[in-house]
């Protein structure tokens, strides 16, 4: 028998993508309706090193989908790449109670859950950039949005530029 979750964390790294808050809520409202605790993690890496994080209930995911970018903030965490780093951030896991890692984000998210992972923090990474850029999926979270808010920008410069004849 696996072990037991009873407390996850949840964070978003990198850059922002559509469709993150929407992650967080899916994740935060799956993990309570088994009996799992979750804790966000704000500004991603940089918020598990530096423990700023928040228990999540379902009244905190709430009327957050239709919000651009991500309610826990994002960052690109250069101290989270060093072993010291990486013993602060898994300190605050075990300071926590926190069981295991939900990283939303994109390439560089995945190969900071890969390190927690290696390190004994079971981490699963949900893929969200813009970029299309990971692995084994076809598309990730915000490149539908992104692409079709490319198009509607085209379209509109389209009809500017027919306008001036």
């Amino acid at each position: 028998m696996g072990n037991k979750f009873r407390k996850i964390g949840v964070l978003t790294s990198g850059g922002d993508a559509p469709g993150m808050n929407a992650a967080v809520r899916a994740v935060t409202r799956t993990a309570l309706a088994r009996g799992v605790e979750v804790m966000g993690i704000y500004g991603g890496y940089r918020g598990l090193i530096h423990d700023d994080m928040i228990e999540l209930k379902a009244r905190n995911v709430s009327n957050i989908i239709w919000r651009g970018g991500t309610f826990l903030y994002s960052d690109r965490c250069l101290e989270f790449k060093t072993e010291e780093g990486m013993q602060k951030a898994i300190e605050n896991c075990k300071k926590h109670g926190i069981d295991g890692i939900v990283a939303i984000g994109g390439d560089g998210t995945f190969r900071g859950a890969t390190d927690l992972s290696v390190r004994g923090i079971p981490t699963i990474g949900i893929p969200a950039t813009i970029d299309n850029d990971i692995t084994a999926t076809e598309n990730t979270i915000g490149f539908d949005t992104a692409m079709n808010t490319v198009l509607d920008m085209c379209d509109r410069l389209r009809d500017t530029c027919v306008s001036h004849a």
